[in-house]
């Protein structure tokens, strides 16, 4: 804490500052009491960015965002005033100096703290991203060490993780020594990029520096998407959790949920918190705790109106004016699209009417117990049995029984060690030694096209030509007999990471915020543009029966202020059903555990089949009811959502097991079990069902028709996040490193052909493999890698 200044503050709302606590870019903190003498930490903006419009925004958001969380290692907020003349926000005053202060002050901590400190902010994290938000800025000095354990504080670039997001021209928003990849390359960054920036602040808890550097900030985001994080003294089993947090990945990368139970085993709500911290920092904390008591004793008071006696007249908010006191209700979940009947609504476009309200969110169903172990491979065409009572899936409240000592806390954290921690974040991930080396050399290219950063979304094939997308917002046409130029490029399309579609001949794409773009797959031009309007925001495209598109965006909700002036939105994800031909569109409904999940579905006329929240392969009717019209349960609760495939109405779905289910029914036909590592993704061709392996690193394939095993194929390490493409005669599967390329197998036989790669490491760009499943080995196989576009022949057998 230091004195205040002259110039600072008289008022804020219903508080006085008394003592001034940081600043940073955006603004300064100030410790401040109310009437009641109630202690908060409140952030104001600076006076000079006050003013813009933008900074206001931000600063509205960050109110929004700070509010939605909740969580006992965060700052809850007390009060805030986003539209005063000097827009502030309070919350909870946390008693104890930042993590950068802590470590700049006394060194790093020792190993038990920072098990400790990773259990608390992955539970952090856990906050945040249950509210539908990314952190995206955390850092030590976001980071507050508390006699009680951690908190997390400044919200002040988060974003919701449907991608709507503040952008300033040419500032890159964030602190550089702890960005995750993707935020540096400006990606678009979900929630598995706060695990980077939590593997990073970890590193530096437990060695006193980030685990990367440069001179110059270009050389430190070079480092943070393509260099070695520098771990040296980080102890096991530190090493190995740091180390899966800054997979270059963000797929590759635990759940905030498995680093929790990685760094306390026992459970964070067991975890004796007395204690926790080495001694010279309890002191810190004991020290600012006896400033506090000075100033409810009144030395703080007295030294203020010292101050203010010899003070010009200070900027001052004055009270009451448009302050907002926090509603009880805004802290409640957020209104979720359930399963509320409604029919199809007119649109008339460049507007959309309204569509069916939504209700509160039910309650939701608890995930069911996890079968046990069956036996190695089993084939079982009967019926499935009967599903198991619903379990509640809400998180249990917070323990008031006493937990165990520190010594036995730490003692189980510490057998947690090597292989273990990695099986408690990932499962195994050991490749057999023995895999297969490739038969011969990888083709040669038939041409290869240079464009800007490319999308990773696989490419769409129409009559003899390819369509791709640009990170730039670019889509463009390459001919598949010579692609070295493009036949057409249209701009103006959606940045997010997915494909266009080709409906009724028509290519079918997302444009910025909420329209829809429609475009002639010959000559580029524009057929149509549909505006949804401003109340929602698209991020995702799928498939459909003809004339149709299914959408998945947020619809916001937009209520005025009681001045009249236009007040924040909050966003609610909704999925519509879009008919092109006859402009209507209707909100497909889903369920509350469905919501955020990148839902990978099938999609025809009369169904959307998907993995729901509650891993079971589920499938709804495609109208606006939603009605479930099936459910099959699966064998686990994997974190891999593969996308389920369907094959002469057979639908087939894996996670440690292979299904095949009756697309009409949901009756299961047959299973096939995975004994060690479990499958991690599906395709299907000519009558043959392809898996991925994880235990060893493979491709295995089975007869469709009964799963019957027809071959596998040991290959090396695998990039098991990316799925498997099958066409013509081969089998696709890239490698774990993007330099290692993609390695081709034969479909027939089961044999490693050949493994092309290009060498170029480019971070967390993957390869997209895209093959045309009507033009058999006629049409090359599509390969991009960031900036390049390969067309190789197909392998024929």
């Amino acid at each position: 804490m230091e004195p205040l200044r002259p110039t600072d503050p008289e008022r804020l709302g219903p508080y006085r500052p008394v003592a001034r606590l940081g600043a940073g870019g955006m603004g300064e903190v100030f410790l401040a009491k109310d009437d009641r003498q109630q202690t908060v930490a409140v952030k104001v903006i600076r006076p000079e960015l006050a003013s813009g419009k933008a900074f206001r925004d931000r600063f509205r958001r960050e109110v929004d965002a700070a509010r939605a969380v909740s969580g006992t290692y965060t700052a809850s907020v007390v009060d805030a005033d986003p539209d005063g003349p000097v827009p502030w926000l309070a919350t909870t005053h946390i008693v104890g100096p930042t993590l950068a202060d802590a470590v700049e002050e006394y060194g790093p901590l020792p190993p038990r703290s920072v098990l400790a400190l990773g259990a608390g902010l992955a539970e952090a994290l856990i906050a945040v991203h249950s509210a539908g938000l990314v952190h995206r800025d955390l850092k030590p000095s976001n980071v507050l060490l508390a006699a009680e354990g951690p908190r997390v504080i400044d919200f002040g670039i988060v974003r919701a993780t449907d991608g709507y997001e503040l952008t300033l021209s040419g500032v890159l928003l964030g602190s550089p020594r702890y960005m995750c990849p993707e935020h540096a390359t400006g990606d678009p960054m979900g929630p598995s990029g706060d695990v980077f920036c939590l593997g990073s602040v970890l590193a530096y808890a437990a060695t006193g520096k980030a685990p990367f550097d440069g001179a110059s900030a270009a050389t430190l985001l070079y480092q943070v998407v393509h260099g070695t994080p520098d771990l040296t003294g980080v102890q096991e089993p530190l090493d190995t959790i740091i180390r899966l947090c800054l997979e270059k990945s963000p797929a590759a990368r635990p759940s905030p949920d498995r680093v929790s139970a990685a760094c306390a085993p026992v459970g964070v709500d067991a975890l004796d918190w007395d204690g926790w911290l080495p001694e010279a920092v309890l002191c810190a904390i004991g020290r600012q705790g006896a400033g506090l008591m000075d100033l409810d004793l009144g030395l703080g008071a007295k030294a203020d109106v010292l101050r203010r006696k010899s003070a010009p007249a200070a900027v001052a908010a004055a009270p009451g004016s448009g302050t907002l006191r926090v509603d009880p209700r805004l802290a409640a979940p957020r209104r979720l699209v359930t399963g509320r009947p409604g029919g199809p609504h007119h649109v008339v476009f460049p507007e959309l009417p309204d569509l069916p309200d939504r209700p509160g969110p039910p309650e939701l169903p608890d995930p069911p117990d996890r079968p046990g172990s069956g036996p190695t491979r089993e084939q079982s065409p009967q019926q499935p049995p009967e599903p198991s009572p619903d379990r509640g899936t809400h998180r249990a409240p917070r323990s008031s029984r006493p937990g165990p000592s520190r010594r036995g806390v730490l003692t189980a954290a510490a057998l947690a060690l090597g292989t273990g921690v990695a099986a408690l974040l990932h499962g195994s991930k050991d490749g057999a030694s023995g895999a297969a080396t490739p038969a011969g050399p990888a083709p040669e290219p038939l041409w290869t096209y240079r464009s800007d950063p490319l999308v990773q979304a696989p490419a769409v094939f129409y009559k003899g030509t390819t369509l791709l997308k640009t990170q730039s917002g670019t889509l463009f046409c390459l001919g598949l007999a010579d692609g070295a130029s493009p036949r057409w490029t249209y701009r103006g399309i959606s940045q997010s990471p997915t494909p266009p579609l080709i409906v009724s001949d028509v290519v079918v794409a997302l444009g910025t915020g909420a329209t829809v773009l429609g475009v002639d797959p010959v000559t580029g031009a524009e057929r149509y543009s549909l505006d949804f309007g401003a109340d929602f925001r698209f991020d995702t495209l799928l498939g459909g029966a003809a004339g149709t598109v299914t959408i998945v965006g947020l619809r916001f909700d937009r209520q005025d202020n009681e001045d009249g002036s236009r007040g924040s939105a909050t966003s609610t994800n909704v999925v519509l059903g879009t008919n092109l031909r006859a402009r209507l569109a209707q909100v497909i409904p889903i369920s509350p555990e469905d919501i955020g999940l990148d839902l990978k579905p099938f999609i025809d006329s009369a169904r959307f089949v998907y993995l729901d929240g509650l891993h079971r392969l589920t499938a709804r009717g495609g109208d606006a009811r939603g009605s479930v019209l099936w459910s099959q349960r699966m064998a686990s609760d994997s974190e891999v959502r593969s996308a389920p495939v369907v094959l002469d109405g057979t639908v087939f779905a894996v996670d440690s097991e292979l299904v095949a289910v009756d697309l009409e029914t949901g009756a299961l036909r047959w299973r096939v079990k995975e004994g060690r590592g479990g499958f991690a993704s599906v395709a299907v061709a000519d009558g043959t069902v392809y898996c991925t392996t994880s235990d060893p690193h493979g491709v295995e394939a089975f007869d469709a028709t009964d799963g019957s095993r027809r071959w596998f194929c040991e290959t090396p390490r695998l990039d098991l996040e990316n799925p498997l493409v099958a066409g013509g005669d081969a089998v696709f599967v890239t490698a774990a490193a993007n330099k290692d390329g993609f390695y081709a197998i034969d479909a027939r036989r089961g044999e490693l052909l050949w493994n092309f790669t290009d060498g170029r490491d480019t971070g967390i760009n993957d390869w997209q493999l895209s093959c045309d499943a009507d033009g058999g080995t006629d049409h090359p196989l599509i390969a991009q890698h960031f900036d390049r576009v390969y067309a190789l022949p197909m392998p024929r057998s």
